[in-house]
């Protein structure tokens, strides 16, 4: 940007460019594709007999990369749009780099071989055009793109060029856009587009100062030379914009009247002494003249220097509320600078913007929080709190949330049938004169005539009550279930079906030295080959009318606590069964084996002896690039007819009845875990999964555990609410795990 001049120095000229260095991005140019052709083919009476493949002819096409036309673009820089004009000439254009042949890209990536489809050459300037010649690669990858090119479906290049040198011609209107004379630049590369993208007003400064496009990539900038003038003179004036043509269409008015008066002087006789006065009176007026227009000039820098501060000031005000207003905060900048209002008047409505930001998102302050609660809500809980109560009529919590005992009250001793009758007032209705099944089908909403008898203005929240019960209940028998994998195995969820693959914990490459002034190497992970998915398991739960009318709080009781208890064994089940089951490994190996060296070479009983075996086993283990791993067990899993013994073997009050016996005090620190689906002798040692993989359960991403939905009235007569629930278990890695068939 301009800088202010010094106090005391004399005012710049109107005239007088200021020039200084920038980095200026890559910037681009729509042009078209025209003239798309293939080269002749070879002689075929020439080719070698014995040829297995014919070469077909290169594609080619030729681009105009310019036409000097004014681009609209966006200074972000100086906070202000403006118009650039490329001048087209061999002395502004360096063709260097088309001439050594520039490439030929698709939509501006150069991140890989692949994206260069072709190479662009031989420029010329003709008729005032910059024009160049672009052949095609003959590779299988490009066929599809020289095809759309001869069926006219791409139509579109993009090119891309730095600029080197930039003249910025001021506007000589308030209202004016300033002017970008590009008289130095480079074309960098053509690139085949769909959409051409306009760089100048995608790009934007990291904090860093480096350039970056909207995807995050650091852009390469280009210094480039940049003078920023007021007026002055042009020769193309086909290519001169408005506003500076004006300007200098005004300032050869003055001088040609100057010219006239001195003539007008020299052809009346005039008496020497009045010639010489005249003479004094013009050069005192184009004293004054000059003398106005520094003036002039100088109030313009001061007005410019102002305008600068306000955007900066806008700029660094919407900063402030950036992480409020998110992706709105550019857009809102440049409509407050481009409006022209003031620094106070543009935080007044940074901070309206604001307020409705905080209105959409709905967030209060911790010293203003409002509590709003539907009455309707209100009569869903407490009703709910009651079959709860019924149930239990002791409780006070239920699957984590207190029961409002007090508000419960307003419904202690109503049956079923009689909190039916109330949904359906708290509805607009009335059961008065219904019978107990119509009372049933309309607060179940199963009936629209039932509804219409009961005067109902709009649906009973009735199924919602019954399906909230039933919900709190199955959360709270399946989190009390007991689930003896948990300390054993690692937990992790899935985002969808699809098979997954894992990253062994124990797979990471060893670090390399590093030698002074050396390169760092990047480290690599073993994708293990172990893969599983997720499978889907439910049941469905049906309060029927029929129950309402039977008061039957089984639905609300039994029923529940015997689904969660099925999920619960079911991931159970799954978890043991990829521990005692042994399932072949991706190798092809069982996972306890001889070759995993985690199988004990002979059965024996928990003892000091067997667990110190097992002991050793794990800790000689190494990861699958051979590093020591130095694991240790933390947890002895045993069956019912082990667990005895277990817990002597682990347990500090061990007394050995002989002083050989004496049981090590690192078998004190096994945790013991005990589960009757392992049965019979057999026990094994677990690693910590937070050490190694050991066997690894999943749910579903945002559904770990039982995730219930409601239907009203389809299979059953009255509502259905499914169960269901979404696991999967995998043995991952045999090194934290070991087995002994025991005795």
């Amino acid at each position: 940007m301009p800088q202010a001049n010094a106090p005391g120095a004399q005012p710049r000229a109107p005239d007088s460019p200021t020039t200084r260095t920038q980095d200026m991005p890559l910037a681009s140019l729509q042009m078209a594709v025209r003239n798309v052709r293939r080269d002749a083919p070879p002689d075929q009476a020439t080719r070698a007999e014995g040829d297995a493949a014919t070469q077909a002819p290169a594609a080619r096409f030729e681009i105009v990369f310019t036409t000097g036309a004014p681009v609209k673009r966006y200074d972000w820089a100086n906070g202000r749009y403006y118009l650039e004009q490329l001048e087209v000439s061999e002395q502004a254009i360096d063709l260097s780099r088309l001439e050594r042949g520039a490439p030929l890209l698709n939509t501006h990536n150069a991140w890989d071989l692949e994206d260069q489809l072709g190479v662009c050459d031989q420029p010329e300037i003709r008729n005032g055009q910059g024009v160049c010649q672009s052949q095609l690669s003959r590779r299988d990858s490009v066929k599809g793109v020289v095809q759309d090119l001869e069926d006219g479906v791409i139509r579109n290049v993009s090119v891309g060029y730095s600029r080197n040198a930039v003249e910025m011609v001021a506007p000589s209107e308030d209202a004016g856009m300033w002017v970008y004379r590009v008289t130095r630049w480079t074309p960098m590369e053509v690139s085949l587009v769909p959409i051409p993208a306009d760089m100048d007003s995608q790009v934007v400064r990291s904090e860093g100062g480096n350039f970056k496009a909207p995807d995050g990539r650091e852009l390469r900038a280009f210094p480039c030379v940049m003078t920023e003038v007021t007026t002055r003179t042009h020769t193309n004036t086909e290519q001169q914009p408005a506003a500076p043509a004006a300007a200098q269409q005004s300032t050869t008015a003055v001088a040609t009247a100057d010219v006239s008066s001195t003539r007008n002087f020299e052809s009346t006789t005039m008496t020497p002494e009045e010639i010489a006065a005249a003479a004094a009176a013009t050069s005192a007026a184009n004293a004054t003249r000059a003398a106005t227009t520094v003036e002039a000039e100088a109030a313009r820098q001061a007005g410019m220097q102002a305008e600068r501060q306000r955007s900066a000031d806008i700029r660094t005000a919407v900063d402030a509320a950036r992480s409020t207003l998110g992706t709105e905060a550019d857009a809102l900048a440049i409509r407050l600078i481009d409006a022209g209002v003031t620094v106070d008047q543009a935080r007044a409505q940074i901070l309206d913007a604001l307020a409705e930001a905080s209105r959409a998102q709905s967030v209060r302050g911790a010293t203003h929080v409002t509590t709003v609660r539907d009455e309707q809500d209100t009569l869903r809980t407490r009703m709910s709190d009651a079959l709860v109560l019924r149930n239990n009529p002791n409780a006070t919590e239920f699957a984590g949330t207190k029961i409002d005992v007090a508000g419960a009250r307003n419904f202690r001793g109503m049956d079923l049938m009689d909190m039916a009758r109330r949904s359906i007032a708290a509805a607009g209705g009335n059961a008065d004169g219904l019978s107990r099944r119509e009372i049933a089908m309309a607060a179940l909403n199963l009936d629209a005539d039932a509804r219409r008898n009961a005067g109902m203005m709009g649906t009973s929240d009735f199924p919602a009550i019954l399906a909230s019960t039933v919900n709190r209940s199955l959360r709270a028998a399946y989190e009390q279930a007991p689930r003896t994998f948990t300390g054993w195995a690692r937990q992790s969820t899935n985002k969808d079906f699809r098979e997954k693959s894992l990253l062994q914990l124990s797979g990471m490459s060893q670090f390399k030295k590093i030698n002074e002034g050396g390169e760092y190497k990047l480290a690599t992970f073993s994708d293990t080959a172990e893969k599983y998915s997720l499978s889907k398991y439910g049941a469905i739960i049906a309060i029927t009318w029929e129950a309402l009318i039977n008061d039957d709080l089984s639905a609300f009781s039994r029923i529940p606590m015997m689904i969660a208890e099925e999920a619960a064994a079911l991931e159970g089940d799954l978890v043991y069964a990829a521990l005692i089951g042994s399932p072949a490994m991706a190798d092809g190996v069982a996972l306890f084996h001889a070759n995993h060296k985690n199988l004990a070479g002979s059965a024996g009983a928990i003892s000091d002896v067997t667990l110190g075996a097992g002991r050793a086993a794990m800790r000689k283990q190494t990861g699958a690039n051979g590093r020591v791993l130095n694991l240790a067990p933390e947890i002895l899993i045993v069956g019912p007819d082990k667990e005895a013994e277990a817990l002597k073997y682990t347990s500090s009050n061990f007394v050995a009845a002989k002083s050989v016996d004496i049981n090590p005090a690192f078998n004190t620190s096994l945790s013991v875990i005990v589960d009757n689906r392992v049965t019979g002798n057999q026990w094994y040692l677990a690693s910590s999964p937070n050490r190694v993989d050991t066997v690894e359960y999943a749910y579903l991403e945002g559904e770990n555990g039982l995730f219930t939905t409601r239907r009203e009235g389809f299979e059953v007569d009255g509502v259905e609410i499914k169960a269901r629930h979404v696991f999967a278990a995998k043995a991952i890695d045999h090194r934290g795990l070991y087995k002994n068939a025991g005795q």
